[in-house]
């Protein structure tokens, strides 16, 4: 028999031919905003003209009207950037604790403080309300002594309470 030959296929691969670029979609235009911005409420700044700003008079008036106890006023102002004050004060007891923490809120509510907040209750022996860089603690006797702001402070100006 005769031998076949066996001999190799040749391959010619073909040219693929290229995909057309597909072009950019134009961005379609931005929609406009269903909902109106509200328009900006007039508030009432806190004056930080003199050696204490209204806000601080005013706390530390209700404070004292009040009757908390050991009022102290921190001047933050060369030791921090977020806050130019620090009111300290002690309250009699839980219920206490909570009256000034309400009334301090009422208080800038009535004088159109906007933006002020508040954290704590009277049941956890320390309240704070933070306005415009002054930031208000009202503590229960124990909490204070815990906490000692004064001593963790110290480096701060004590200022003076306000004559009536």
């Amino acid at each position: 028999m005769a031998e076949k030959k066996v001999t190799k296929k040749k391959v010619v691969k073909k040219a693929v031919a290229s995909k057309p670029v597909k072009k950019a979609a134009k961005a379609a235009p931005k929609a406009k905003p269903v909902v109106k911005p509200a328009k900006a409420v007039p508030k009432k700044a806190a004056p930080k003209a003199g050696p204490l700003s209204e806000v601080v008079q005013k706390a530390v008036k209700f404070l004292d009207d009040r009757k908390a106890e050991n009022i102290a006023i921190l001047d933050m102002r060369p030791l921090s950037s977020l806050y130019d004050y620090f009111i300290i004060a002690t309250a009699a007891n839980a219920p206490h604790l909570k009256a000034l923490s309400d009334g301090l809120q009422r208080l800038c509510k009535n004088e159109q403080y906007e933006g002020y907040r508040a954290a704590g209750t009277g049941d956890s022996g320390w309240v704070i309300v933070d306005y415009d860089g002054v930031m208000i603690h009202v503590f229960s006797f124990e909490m204070r002594n815990l906490y000692d702001l004064e001593k963790l402070w110290n480096d701060a100006k004590r200022i003076a309470l306000p004559k009536a």
